[in-house]
């Protein structure tokens, strides 16, 4: 029976770098490829580090094989664990108007879990877009809208506001200390706020985009 340890630093960096290529590949690397990855001339240098694998019961490889390694039990488990440790909770809390300021819903309605290693900020919660007025910025009815909180936006930015008692989601226009709310459709004019309009207010900067095959004809992060 193999003897079975916790991984130090850098063996964990080879294991990790291996389940991330058959992901990627679905196949195994070669010894040549991961001492690529490594930063190392020779493969022997790396061979050191799939011989721990091997011995700590992560992996097992068929002599003679250049894709010769294969995930044990053990390996599979630690995949599902670090999967899992990176796939957040969304939780989606309504609907929201990309069109005219009317019928946004913000209701509870269940979560969707995505993987952490698609943003660069954490999101705090979705929204699912109705209406057609961001076509032209690439979000469409149905689209699903990961929203970070926050009071603060930057002219240009994506945001959801609160105005005149509904929430929209447009981009943010900045002229002469005068927030203008802009959609991607010409059809829609451009919602100018005074800055004294305290009913006005910045409820989050939309940080990515969820597009389903069922309704928009491809499943697509971006």
């Amino acid at each position: 029976m193999r003897e079975t340890k916790a991984l130090t630093s850098r063996q964990r960096e080879v294991f990790e770098f291996i389940l991330k290529w058959m992901r990627e590949t679905r196949l195994p690397p070669t010894l040549s490829e991961v001492a690529q990855f490594l930063g190392v001339p020779y493969p022997k240098s790396a061979a050191t580090h799939l011989d721990a694998l091997e011995k700590k019961g992560y992996i097992q490889r068929s002599p003679g094989k250049a894709r010769g390694i294969l995930l044990t039990p053990l390996g599979e488990s630690y995949q599902m664990d670090r999967l899992i440790e990176n796939i957040l909770e969304i939780p989606i809390v309504g609907r929201i108007r990309a069109g005219r300021l009317t019928g946004s819903e913000i209701v509870p309605d269940g979560t969707l879990a995505v993987p952490l290693s698609l943003f660069t900020e954490k999101p705090d919660f979705a929204l699912q877009i109705r209406g057609d007025s961001m076509n032209g910025a690439g979000i469409l009815d149905g689209d699903m809208a990961f929203i970070r909180k926050t009071r603060e936006a930057r002219n240009g930015d994506l945001i959801v506001a609160h105005i005149q008692g509904e929430m929209t989601l447009k981009q943010l226009i900045v002229e002469k200390r005068q927030m203008i709310l802009r959609a991607a459709n010409p059809l829609y004019a451009d919602i100018r706020v005074s800055p004294d309009d305290e009913s006005a207010l910045v409820q989050g900067k939309m940080i990515g985009l969820f597009r389903d095959q069922r309704t928009n004809g491809g499943r697509n992060w971006s």
